[in-house]
């Protein structure tokens, strides 16, 4: 339990004639009590060894200061799923990643610009230069190119000139250009000698095949999804009601037309709870939860948060158990 600290008293140690002129015998009441059902909510949770996935709404039945305290607590709690051995679902075959020169051409030709020579230049900036300029404090670079751009909007100024732009809403954004740029393009051997390759072709090769990863990593993902999905669908799994209007409530907060996206968000927890629930229970009973120094390591390793790192690793080791353990058949038509 907490202590009242009254000053000229050790904490714990001021009479209680003074704690109460000190609080107040109505803010006082309210604090104990307070406190003494945080602490029995508690020890009745550990001892039924219920979990909690929703705020408890606490109604107090009585309450007498020294005497009695009786409340009734209602919360949510994960429900128990009976994992199939049997099932079969109905998942589609996600087609192996493929990779077009197309995207091989923009992605080296993005190497190539990041490989630039730049020469500054006192002349006004013109197509195909790079313009430098600063906004509240921090930097930014902008290629005048497209039509439409910031870059373009820049076309024609010179570095140390302050330009006010104006974003989509019509608001003002006064920025200083702080240098122009002729942007001087390798050729082929310089840009692969820059990335550590022998050749074009090496480095070719390495662009195809970090997009080709990309794109499987991204097809595995869409695969667990769709796995975890079409088991919460056949067990009829549905995450608790108090749960998802809480969450809900949550995401809806950092929206301003509430009501008009109310339906989409709602979907969006509504599945999103269904495969946290799922995956949960799966590596609960398979004996598959990630050890604490694997998730250190890969938070260290990534710098992602230990907690983020936790919940991905669940959704993953599910999601995987269910794709090699369950019967797959592919959806008619």
């Amino acid at each position: 339990s907490r202590e009242v600290v009254i000053p000229g008293f050790r904490p714990g140690k001021a009479p209680r004639n003074l704690v109460l002129a000190h609080y107040g015998e109505e803010a006082f009441r309210n604090e104990v009590r307070e406190e003494l059902i945080r602490e029995w909510l508690n020890r009745a949770l550990d001892r039924e060894k219920l979990e909690p996935v929703s705020t408890p709404r606490v109604e107090v039945v009585e309450f007498k200061p020294g005497e009695v305290l009786s409340f009734k607590a209602r919360f949510s709690v994960l429900p128990e799923i009976e994992i199939p051995e049997d099932i079969v679902l109905e998942l589609p075959e996600l087609p192996p990643a493929e990779v077009s020169e197309e995207e091989v051409r923009e992605v080296l030709e993005g190497l190539r610009r990041d490989a630039a020579i730049l020469e500054p230049k006192e002349t006004p900036a013109e197509e195909g230069d790079l313009v430098q300029f600063r906004h509240r404090g921090r930097l930014y670079e902008a290629e005048i190119k497209k039509e439409g751009t910031i870059g373009e909007r820049l076309k024609g100024r010179r570095a140390g000139e302050t330009v006010v732009l104006k974003d989509d809403e019509g608001n003002e954004i006064p920025v200083e250009i702080t240098g122009v740029y002729r942007v001087e393009l390798p050729d082929e051997a310089e840009v692969a000698a820059h990335y550590g390759e022998e050749s074009w072709e090496r480095l070719e090769e390495r662009v195809r095949e970090r997009i080709r990863g990309e794109k499987e990593q991204e097809r595995l993902f869409r695969l667990r999804l769709m796995a975890l999905d079409a088991l919460a669908d056949a067990i009829g799994l549905e995450p608790p009601k108090s749960l998802l209007e809480e969450v809900v409530e949550e995401e809806l907060a950092s929206y301003r037309r509430k009501k008009e996206v109310r339906p989409e968000v709602e979907e969006m927890v509504r599945r999103r709870l269904r495969r946290e629930i799922l995956a949960r229970r799966i590596v609960e009973a398979k004996g598959l939860i990630p050890d604490i120094q694997e998730v250190k390591r890969i938070a260290e390793e990534t710098g992602w948060d230990p907690r983020t790192v936790r919940a991905r690793l669940i959704l993953e080791r599910a999601a995987d158990w269910i794709l090699e353990h369950l019967v797959r058949k592919p959806k008619e038509g």
